[in-house]
């Protein structure tokens, strides 16, 4: 099974998201969350909603 990768990049707005990268997906999928900073994002990750986010978006594009 090829593991998943989670980054933190900045949007054309300035505000920061996080992405899920899918070996089997061309383009980073958005998590559909977006912050003020970068920090704020990577707190985020920390959290039960963003662990949430990616295991029903990783099922979503393993299909």
């Amino acid at each position: 099974m090829a593991e998943h990768k989670v980054t933190v990049d900045q949007l054309p707005t300035g505000k920061w998201a996080c992405f899920l990268h899918l070996p089997e997906h061309g383009e980073p999928i958005n998590l559909g969350r977006e912050f003020k900073t970068e920090e704020q994002a990577e707190n985020w990750l920390n959290v039960s909603e963003s662990v949430t986010a990616i295991d029903m978006m990783v099922r979503k594009y393993k299909k």
